[in-house]
């Protein structure tokens, strides 16, 4: 029984930091962030007013500023997801399968950009959008590099999609690569013997085999892109009107900006969670379903 106490103590001790750091900087801010939520409080007030699902109810009945975040944020994880992976599983194919005198240097050069703060690359790609590609166009009389990127309501998610999409490739490139080293070339050789070749041992082989690798950057991709806040705050301040304005600067702007309602700020806080942790359940669950053991 000593025994048994000590190995339990030690373990008790173990997690204790750990759990510590989770109550301090996440349990608690996250339940009293909740409550927040079910008041009207300006954020500096020391008293707070209860209000119940006042808040709730206005967000989804009264705010169509926060339904067209909403929508927004949808369409800029959409495509922001299904383009970023499948472009990086297409160039980690390329790479690992390609030329080997150019892998590393391909590898690094993909990768660069996620080395670098997000609001920096924000500034950069302002900068090319706004001064770069109009001169740009004078040189070389092609319109197409003209257009107003980040003025024009109608391109501007776009862009900043782009944006996003240059700046995380390589983070998933390096996640499918190294899913694809851990692949057997046994498996693929036998594949072949038995007549499986091109896009056939692609999608039968080769994908199944990879699901691991998929479920994580399909799950770290959709997480990042409900919450992006940075990347649409530093290229158009999620203007012009409101074209480009995530669910995540909607309630920066509710909580910190001119309105002041922190409480309310809350409520869309909570939502956006449980968006997340919805969507988040039912991916991980459907993509690890199809995941393989060789």
């Amino acid at each position: 029984m000593n025994k048994v106490r000590r190995n339990r103590m030690s373990l008790l001790w173990f997690i204790m930091p750990f759990t510590l750091l989770y109550v301090v900087f996440f349990l608690y801010p996250f339940t009293k962030g909740l409550l927040l939520s079910f008041t009207d409080w300006n954020g500096i007030s020391k008293t707070t007013q209860y209000v119940g699902f006042q808040n709730y109810l206005e967000l989804f009945t009264e705010d169509s500023r926060f339904l067209h975040s909403l929508f927004v944020t949808l369409i800029f994880t959409v495509l922001n997801v299904a383009i970023s992976n499948i472009c990086a599983l297409v160039l980690a194919v390329a790479i690992e399968w390609g030329s080997r005198s150019f892998r590393n240097l391909l590898r690094t050069l993909f990768f660069l950009p996620y080395v670098f703060s997000l609001v920096v690359v924000g500034f950069v790609w302002r900068l090319l959008y706004t001064e770069v590609l109009p001169k740009l166009s004078e040189q070389i009389h092609w319109q197409f590099f003209n257009l107003d990127y980040i003025g024009d309501p109608a391109i501007a998610l776009y862009s900043t999609i782009f944006m996003n999409i240059w700046y995380g490739i390589g983070y998933f490139l390096i996640i499918y690569l190294a899913g694809l080293q851990t692949i057997d070339t046994s498996v693929l050789e036998a594949s072949q013997i038995d007549g499986a070749t091109g896009w056939v041992q692609f999608t039968k082989i080769i994908i199944p085999l990879l699901m691991p690798s998929i479920t994580i950057c399909i799950f770290t991709s959709i997480a990042g892109s409900l919450k992006i806040f940075d990347a649409i705050f530093v290229l158009t301040g999620g203007g012009p009107g409101y074209s480009t304005e995530s669910i995540a600067l909607n309630i920066y702007y509710e909580a910190y900006g001119a309105a002041n309602r922190f409480g309310y700020g809350m409520a869309k806080a909570v939502v956006l969670a449980g968006v997340i942790l919805f969507i988040s359940y039912f991916q991980l669950k459907f993509f690890k379903a199809k995941e393989v053991e060789v």
